[in-house]
């Protein structure tokens, strides 16, 4: 069997056969065992595709030799004849991984979905041969490199974030013209190497972080800092330290007001908080960089608002309804974005409503951000109403993602899943709804409020538990779903039994977790029997607990005090 090589796409010859599939933008584009024609290799080039892995024939052998030991006029041209093995007997030869730091560079900018989260930034080849260079040469200081392969052998998600803030935040400072360009460079890729202290369990936990854990993973920043120390860079280390700080005080680790970062901070702050939340995670989807801006703008007043809105135009991927200023010097609006060309919206002229596409006017380009507004709640609530009563379950779940960062635990009941409920269940009885459009999206909604419990249930530390006893049908209706998420929000861990249980399974479970009360949910009458073995037992009916629950999505309270309100509700 043939060996594989990887080579750059500048390196591919006409002909060259593919030894792995090939992906663009997750997608497949080419399977392996096909050929390479002109125009597939002018199209990867065109998506920003740096290397590929071919069969090595003695083809690609003559290509190699054709170019080994040449004079280069660009001193950033790699050094292939040193990178790859003597191919006079191909048969016997081995591949060699590719150690050298440019070309692992080259792949890791593959990995980060470049084309789409950094807009036109890496349009120009001369950015990525200075990055490449710049990372090159950091890496030739062992400690800096061995930190680094820690990291990436500790957490591998970490690590290519840390790339990402070394990208960005490289190219963001020089475009702002911060001097010490190149300390500040090696200050963007090791901000997270604190990271090296914090255990598995918590970096890579699928949920949310308990308080507790929370505790230990916003040590990662004293501890980042201590290595910067040890590392002899201490004049950068608040890079480090205080990534996590915000103007209004917020932030960690020290809480405390600071209006005046500097700006390589304040840099740091905006770019880590955009990394991370358009870098897809076990747990959760990758925002999609227009929606990254409009949740960072709603942060706006705790970061440097100046300085983010620099970002949007230095990134050139423009949040859906900001006004931008275009290059014939009129202002239109950013009407819609497209997720595969995110540099290429769809705006409208202000003056005359004309609509058209930057990407085929190509004479015409955005200039600037003029300004932004946020959607407030409101509009993104009624967004994602709109979008699953018409089942675009997709755009849906994109909404959803701009909203949970603004609800507190509770909030999503009485304010997302219940309302969506009451309002797909006012459709259906008026018919007004198809039924599989109607299961397919209560099966989306059931699917989050259980998610969003076990995301409760890994996170909480509770105040109490107690046991409930459920008509076995009504255990599988939605309200009732939405009645244990609520509890495990206000901290109650709730024991279920069917109403038909054995006494002694009902004891049992009552004394083994210290159940403070029991609530007996029926359908129909229910005997007495348990209330005389325990004095803190509620009967509450079906029709009741409906009536509660509805209720709740009217309640404008800070705390839910769901304790006092099912009392008072239910009936001794």
């Amino acid at each position: 069997m043939s060996n594989t090589v990887q080579i750059s796409i500048n390196d591919v010859a006409i002909g060259d056969i593919l030894s792995s599939d090939l992906f663009v933008d997750r997608k497949l584009f080419m399977k392996k065992d096909n050929s390479l024609t002109s125009k597939a290799i002018d199209l990867l080039k065109k998506n920003h595709i740096y290397f590929v892995t071919i069969y090595r024939s003695p083809h690609h052998a003559k290509h190699v030799n054709q170019t080994a030991g040449q004079p280069s006029s660009d001193k950033h041209t790699l050094d292939w004849d040193e990178l790859l093995l003597s191919v006079t007997d191909i048969s016997n030869s081995v591949p060699i991984p590719l150690a050298n730091s440019t070309v692992e560079f080259y792949s890791l900018l593959a990995e980060l979905d470049t084309e789409i989260r950094y807009g036109q930034i890496l349009k120009n080849e001369a950015d990525i041969l200075y990055l490449a260079d710049l990372y090159d040469q950091i890496l030739s200081n062992a400690p800096y490199k061995d930190y680094l392969t820690q990291l990436k052998n500790w957490d591998y998600y970490s690590y290519l974030h840390c790339i990402d803030a070394f990208i960005l935040g490289t190219l963001f400072a020089r475009k702002m013209r911060l001097k010490n360009l190149e300390r500040l460079a090696i200050g963007y890729l090791l901000h997270d190497i604190g990271k090296l202290k914090i255990p598995l369990v918590i970096l890579q936990k699928p949920s949310k972080l308990t308080r507790q854990e929370f505790e230990i993973m916003k040590t990662h920043t004293v501890e980042g800092e201590a290595i910067f120390k040890k590392l002899g860079l201490s004049d950068i280390a608040y890079l480090a330290k205080s990534h996590h700080e915000r103007k209004d005080g917020g932030g960690y680790p020290q809480y405390q007001n600071a209006h005046d970062f500097a700006m390589e901070l304040e840099i740091l702050q905006i770019i880590d908080v955009y990394s991370a939340i358009t870098m897809k995670r076990v747990y959760r989807d990758a925002l999609r960089a227009a929606d990254a801006f409009s949740l960072l703008y709603r942060d706006a007043h705790i970061l440097n608002s100046e300085l983010l809105t620099e970002f949007v135009d230095f990134i050139r991927i423009y949040p859906e309804n900001s006004i931008v200023l275009l290059s014939d010097g009129k202002l239109a609006i950013v009407e819609k974005n497209n997720p595969q060309f995110p540099t290429s919206p769809r705006v409208k002229y202000i003056d005359t409503r004309k609509a058209f596409h930057v990407s085929i006017n190509n004479h015409i380009k955005i200039k600037k951000l003029i300004s932004y507004q946020p959607e407030n709640l409101t509009q993104m609530l009624n967004n994602f109403y709109n979008e699953l009563v018409s089942a675009n379950v997709e755009n849906a779940k994109k909404t959803y993602l701009k909203l949970v960062d603004n609800f507190k635990g509770y909030e999503f009941y009485i304010k997302i899943f219940i309302p969506v409920y009451r309002i797909l269940n006012l459709l259906q009885m008026q018919k007004a709804i198809p039924e599989s459009r109607y299961q397919q999206v209560m099966s989306y909604i059931d699917e989050l409020m259980k998610k969003k419990i076990e995301e409760l249930i890994d996170h909480n530390d509770y105040d109490e538990h107690v046991l409930i006893l459920v008509d076995a049908a009504f255990q599988k209706q939605f309200l009732f779903t939405a009645l244990i998420g609520l509890m495990h929000t206000e901290r109650i861990f709730p024991h279920v039994l069917p109403t038909d249980a054995i006494l002694e399974e009902i004891l049992w479970i009552s004394n083994n977790n210290n159940c403070t009360k029991t609530y007996v949910i029926y359908d129909s009458e229910h005997p007495n029997t348990l209330l005389n073995y325990s004095p803190n037992t509620f009967k509450i009916s079906t029709n009741q607990l409906e009536q509660y629950m509805v209720n709740l999505t009217v309640e404008s309270k800070d705390a839910l005090q769901f304790h006092n309100l099912l009392d008072k509700f239910a009936s001794k």
